[in-house]
């Protein structure tokens, strides 16, 4: 390609970001208001697919685990196949706990937002969202680390005890 056509093909594109501007400026601009959401509900889903692997990992160790036999983090990674034919896992059971971990996320989260708009409408500073934010994000968290603890992970065992005791 010589200097002219790339000059032709720079000015039809140029041209081309012109069409449509006024769909293309609404559309940026949702996405723009949207994009802390879209971001906070993608790491809600990151969170909750990390505590369904860790739970898939618990059910794998408990199901290669003997009397006396304590797989290591490793063994039990790998017996996940196993323990999904043998049907501990379930792929309905675990897709049903994800669905209905978001859509309750959902809605907190969008209930603390309305509170935290109507607090504001009276100046004053949203506190309910950040709150619920933070309570289900521990709460994921708490559930992460006992998995691992219940998966034979012995450096998450005393975080689990602290956690727990931090509740009451």
């Amino acid at each position: 390609m010589d200097i002219n056509q790339f000059m032709a093909e720079i000015t039809k594109a140029a041209s081309r970001l012109g069409d449509c501007w006024e769909a293309k400026v609404v559309a940026g601009g949702i996405l723009a208001a949207a994009q802390f959401h879209f971001q906070l509900m993608s790491l809600f889903v990151l969170l909750i697919i990390i505590d369904l692997i860790t739970k898939w990992i618990e059910l794998a160790h408990n199901t290669i685990k003997t009397e006396g036999y304590v797989p290591d983090l490793l063994t039990s990674i790998k017996a996940i196949p196993q323990a999904h034919r043998a049907g501990v896992i379930s792929s309905k059971a675990m897709k049903t706990q994800f669905c209905g971990k978001i859509i309750v996320y959902v809605i907190v989260v969008t209930a603390g937002s309305v509170m935290d708009s109507m607090t504001t409408q009276v100046h004053s500073y949203g506190l309910v969202m950040p709150l619920c934010v933070s309570y289900l994000a521990a709460s994921e968290l708490l559930s992460i680390i006992e998995n691992l603890d219940d998966a034979g992970v012995s450096a998450v065992h005393d975080l689990v005890a602290i956690i727990k005791r931090r509740r009451n």
